[in-house]
């Protein structure tokens, strides 16, 4: 096999506007089918097969990956049935809502043989490789505070993201980017989390959050989402030494100049160095989980980083539920 033949679970926007181009700038990736209720909204993919419904795109023996942007609720769901039909996954983030939610995709991917992965496509881009380096290098010291704030202005009411049922709120739909910028990439393990938030009267879903943790070495970190505050993406890292802050981090694509940006600053405020990175982060996602397809390699984020995230979103929701108590994370 030379080429993945893909399957498109839904059509949602993030699917159309940038997950399909990704796959058609790659050499090694087929848009085969989409599965959506909405046929008007399917046929903008211009693909050789449309269903209309999940199920038979799972049934299809001739797709061999399927991408699953469903609401947040249905992501364990469908991703388990789409691994014991033998499909690949590659799932919109928040792979899941809890911990157990996540244990049962993982299961199903170790027992299907097939790869999986949550789709935070940001970490492809490689300007964070380069954070990475500069944290190594000891240019800042040792970090001691982790902070990231990602928020932007949802207007439609209407919107999924609303919807308490459907796994609604913006820690899950952007502070999952915070989440993992200080868990994954900065490595951040946080021993205890508080969250505090803004609960919408009539949706019961968090539109402003803020989550502050703290690890077993007492640093500490802080994560803020919200819907309904002007677009900002960015993470910050504060040393013993100076500052690492990445600007248009989880979304350079949309940036004014399409660059995520890094300022690296001393103790006394100074501007020591200042980079422009640009890159193709969907491209790169893609073309990594064709890679871990083709060659049977399991992902540089797998299921058990995955864990780890729904363990820690999953906890500050308890805590935001419980009056913001502070919470043990493991």
């Amino acid at each position: 096999m030379t080429q993945i033949r893909w399957g498109i679970m839904s059509a949602a926007n993030i699917a159309f506007d940038q997950l399909v181009p990704a796959l058609r700038r790659s050499g090694r990736a087929v848009v085969s089918a989409v599965a959506s209720k909405s046929k008007g909204k399917a046929e903008r993919f211009r693909v050789p097969t449309i269903y209309e419904n999940y199920q038979e795109l799972l049934t299809d023996p001739d797709i061999d990956a399927v991408y699953i942007p469903l609401p947040n609720s249905l992501h364990a769901e469908w991703a388990v049935k789409a691994m014991n039909h033998g499909k690949h996954v590659l799932l919109e983030k928040p792979a899941a809502l809890t911990e157990d939610e996540m244990l049962s995709i993982k299961k199903a991917a170790e027992d299907n043989g097939v790869v999986f992965m949550e789709a935070f496509m940001y970490q492809f881009h490689r300007q964070h490789t380069r954070v990475k380096e500069l944290l190594q290098s000891n240019l800042i010291g040792q970090y001691q505070h982790a902070k990231a704030h990602f928020s932007w202005k949802l207007e439609n009411n209407a919107d999924i993201r609303f919807n308490h049922e459907l796994g609604g709120g913006a820690m899950r739909d952007v502070g999952c980017y915070g989440f993992h910028a200080i868990t994954q990439l900065i490595g951040f393990k946080p021993m205890k989390l508080s969250m505090i938030g803004k609960v919408h009267p009539d949706f019961g879903v968090d539109t402003t959050s803020t989550c502050v943790l703290i690890d077993d070495q007492l640093r500490t970190a802080e994560i803020t989402a919200s819907m309904e505050l002007p677009f900002i993406n960015r993470y910050e890292i504060i040393g013993s030494k100076g500052t690492i802050l990445v600007d248009s981090s989880f979304r350079p694509d949309v940036s004014d100049d399409g660059f995520g940006k890094i300022t690296v600053k001393d103790n006394n405020g100074n501007i020591i160095l200042f980079e422009r990175w640009k890159d193709d982060q969907y491209l790169n996602q893609v073309e990594h989980f064709h890679e871990c397809i083709l060659n049977k390699k399991d992902p540089i984020y797998n299921a058990n980083h995955s864990l780890e995230m729904a363990r820690c979103l999953e906890k500050s929701y308890q805590s935001l539920q419980n009056h913001s108590v502070l919470i043990d994370v493991n």
